[in-house]
């Protein structure tokens, strides 16, 4: 018969394995931390190696003859084909290469030149734009006159530096397109037709009657600096990070917008709400809904219509758009657009145009084709409409000033990259109403918060300058107060600034064809949410 173990031995074996596990435990524990350490140094090497890299190939944005600091975002090396995501570090399985990550590659020129690895990173950013699922990235070639579709990882189809915003398409379900084909963007290939805006910071101290140091007729230069999505502060107490790219409890690091008005594939334009959209379904066919240009704007609907629709955009399968939310451009989205756009790295930077035609150029076409450009900033007339990619040179004024191309100045960048119809055409619903209650043309229904800018002055409701609008402060970045002028009712380059109140409302931006110089990307007026013939909308997305 066996014998078990007698209670002083039981004791005895465990003093020994004790006194062993004492001695062997620490090295046991600093030989596992070795090999975290190593596969983490492992790690940082290949990330800053994949740095140097994008640096190298993008040396037009790293001066390194100057004293600077740059932020690489991982998830901006891994969109590029410079790492391969996931990437991870041995105290965790997380992806640091992921759109959600706050990973950055903090580049240092100075007496030393240094890399280092950190979450937050407040330096110079090169404005990336994220590709979701369904959008093909495209650039233009003048040779042809058509637009290509491109390589992200190699081609050079952006550059924000030069004004050339990121251009993108959705394809038709059917339609397959490989690098280096054209796309047409008459609606046979294309059907809608996006633009990216960056994350930003700006200057909020040289707007207001300052003009941005320039004139109420001719404002100056609007301070921007592209920033990460980790970045919520400006980067000093002169600079705000702009609050289009809040987006209810999330940051976004840019977002997609409507080259053109909202259009539609349907010759149906003209009966009132003709969407026949409410909070479950739309009785018209959301698959016909078009962002295009040289075509009819689509108009004719209420706010709630156009909110709707557009929502269901990422829901139909012809677009496929499902992992981004589409919503009807708020405010704030607007003013982050314009606001881009006189900077100098918007058609205010564009060196083909001089003085008041840095000025958006107006869309006077009577018939709301989307794109079109009367040649001038401000002008009464409605003469010869040019399409968005007639790029003839307008030559010079009477005094020498360069009036730039005609077709391309009626883009946000004054070529063929920016965002069009922003000033004339038909006047544009945006998501900011008044109110200290829930919009009124939404009764019944209920829609979240973050899907419009709400506008409360609680001492005069119907301040022309929204002064006390935004929880009793300024609407920085709404492009309200920021930027309206001395004269009453009339704000930069002599653009419409009224404000929203409880008979009108709603917000209606950019003027229409009718207007001469009251219309403009700073333009604002109010209404009370109807349809009209001459109100249209625009897009916005991102990723969810």
């Amino acid at each position: 018969m066996k014998k078990g173990f007698t209670l002083i031995e039981m004791i005895g074996v465990m003093v020994i394995l004790s006194l062993l596990l004492l001695f062997v435990m620490p090295s046991v524990i600093n030989y596992i931390k070795k090999g975290g350490d190593t596969k983490d140094t492992v790690v940082k090497t290949m990330i800053f190696e994949a740095a140097r890299k994008y640096i190298d190939d993008n040396k037009n944005m790293f001066k390194k003859d100057v004293k600077n600091t740059y932020c690489i975002s991982l998830y901006t090396l891994a969109n590029e084909g410079y790492i391969e995501s996931p990437v991870t570090l041995s105290s965790s399985d997380e992806d640091i290469a992921s759109e959600e990550s706050t990973k950055t590659v903090k580049i240092i020129y100075d007496e030393k030149f240094k890399y280092e690895l950190v979450d937050e990173c407040k330096g110079l950013v090169n404005p990336t734009p994220i590709l979701y699922k369904g959008l093909t990235p495209v650039k233009y070639d003048e040779t042809s006159n058509n637009w290509i579709v491109v390589d992200p990882k190699t081609d050079e189809w952006y550059s924000y530096d030069e004004q050339k915003w990121a251009n993108a398409v959705v394809l038709g379900t059917d339609v397959i397109k490989q690098v280096g084909d054209t796309v047409a963007v008459d609606g046979t290939e294309a059907k809608m037709m996006l633009v990216w805006i960056p994350r930003y910071e700006y200057k909020y101290t040289n707007l207001g009657n300052q003009y941005a140091g320039g004139t109420q007729a001719e404002p100056g230069k609007i301070e921007i600096n592209f920033v990460l999505k980790n970045v919520k502060e400006g980067s000093t107490n002169e600079y705000k990070v702009h609050p289009a790219f809040t987006f209810g409890d999330q940051e976004v690091s840019g977002f997609w917008v409507g080259k053109f008005e909202l259009s539609s594939k349907s010759d149906n334009t003209t009966s009132s709400n003709n969407l026949g959209c409410n909070a479950t379904s739309c009785t018209s066919d959301i698959s016909k809904l078009r962002i295009l240009p040289n075509v009819p704007s689509l108009r004719y609907n209420n706010v709630s219509n156009f909110f709707y629709a557009i929502r269901s955009i990422e829901s139909t399968n012809t677009f496929g758009l499902s992992n981004m939310d589409t919503h009807m451009m708020k405010n704030s989205e607007w003013g982050a657009v314009a606001y881009l756009s006189q900077s100098k790295y918007g058609k205010y930077g564009n060196d083909n145009y001089d003085k008041q035609y840095k000025e958006v150029y107006q869309n006077k076409s009577d018939n709301y084709i989307t794109g079109s450009s009367n040649g001038t900033p401000s002008q009464s007339t409605i003469n010869t409409q040019y399409a968005y990619n007639d790029m003839q040179d307008l030559g010079e004024d009477t005094n020498g000033y360069k009036k730039g191309q005609c077709g391309l100045g009626a883009s946000t960048t004054g070529n063929i990259y920016g965002v069009y119809d922003m000033s004339g055409g038909a006047y544009e619903y945006v998501m900011g109403a008044y109110g200290p209650e829930y919009p009124t043309i939404f009764t019944g229904n209920t829609i979240e918060s973050k899907y419009y800018d709400k506008y409360v002055n609680s001492t005069n409701n119907s301040s022309n300058d929204g002064s006390e609008s935004c929880n009793n402060g300024i609407c920085y970045g709404h492009g309200i107060s920021e930027i309206k002028g001395s004269t009453t009712n009339i704000g930069w380059y002599g653009d419409y600034t009224y404000m929203v109140s409880l008979s009108s409302p709603w917000f209606l931006r950019g003027g229409a064809y009718t207007d001469a110089t009251g219309a403009g990307v700073f333009c604002r007026n109010s209404i009370d949410g109807d349809s009209n013939n001459d109100r249209s909308a625009r897009v916005v997305g991102f990723g969810k």
